[in-house]
């Protein structure tokens, strides 16, 4: 399956007090824009392989909770747990042969479907999104339209990205199967299983690795139910620290 890790989703109530937070700890950040149609907007920190970070807030109440979208109910329902990591998505080149493969595999999706944000400079940015309906944890995708080559470009060239030697290792996520979420992820993905402990503690996990991410899957309750719980950041000073809802370890 063609498939690179995208990028991570962070639901904050202020998506601009989080990007100062992550200045502080000397990281390069940017405004993303407004996503007229979720009622949301967002603020960005990119990572080498075009990955990067996803601080989104809400900007329009009403129009996220009666939003049809895939993406802002999951966001709606965030907005009802509190601030916390939500969810990830990888991107491809092919949404539409992403379907395919999983549909042969049984997987019943939603899309593909438009997305698009109006950016600080007023250029609108769109892209194709694939949504799985689960009852376990999973990713979403998406197809930006355009090579990744001509995409750093201009993401470097409006300030965007500042190309750094740092990228995200890692996302770990609180689950209350690990194995059975880790043997579906592997299986619909073309990943491969390991035991080990989430890094920089003494929790065990299940890794899923895949070309371009670790995957870790604990047994967790915790108050926002299955989601992401941590994003490691390599290489790095190994801190883990807390920053609205969410764990990073930088």
């Amino acid at each position: 399956m063609d498939i690179r890790f995208d990028h991570v989703v962070h639901y904050v109530t202020d998506a601009h007090d989080t990007m100062a937070a992550f200045q502080l700890l000397g990281f390069h950040t940017a405004n993303g824009g407004n996503h007229d149609v979720w009622g949301t907007y967002n603020t960005l920190c990119y990572f080498k392989n075009l990955a990067y970070i996803e601080w989104i807030g809400i900007n329009n109440l009403i129009v996220t909770k009666e939003g049809s979208h895939p993406f802002s109910r999951h966001l709606y329902k965030d907005y009802q747990l509190g601030e916390g990591l939500s969810q990830i998505a990888f991107r491809t080149s092919s949404i539409i042969e992403v379907q395919k493969q999983l549909t042969e595999k049984g997987i019943k999706t939603y899309g593909p479907l438009p997305g698009s944000r109006k950016r600080p400079d007023g250029t609108l940015l769109e892209w194709s999104m694939l949504f799985i309906h689960h009852t376990h944890p999973m990713p979403f995708f998406i197809e930006w339209g355009e090579e990744d080559g001509a995409r750093e470009k201009d993401l470097i060239s409006k300030g965007i990205y500042v190309p750094d030697t740092k990228g995200i290792k890692y996302v770990g996520y609180s689950v209350n199967k690990p194995g059975t979420t880790a043997k579906h992820w592997a299986d619909l993905f073309n990943g491969t299983i390991s035991d080990t402990k989430l890094p920089g503690t003494e929790q065990k996990a299940l890794r899923v690795n895949f070309d371009s991410i670790d995957v870790y899957f604990c047994k967790e309750s915790h108050p926002r139910g299955e989601r992401p719980n941590m994003v490691g950041i390599e290489p790095g000073k190994g801190k883990i620290i807390t920053l609205h809802g969410a764990n990073y370890k930088v």
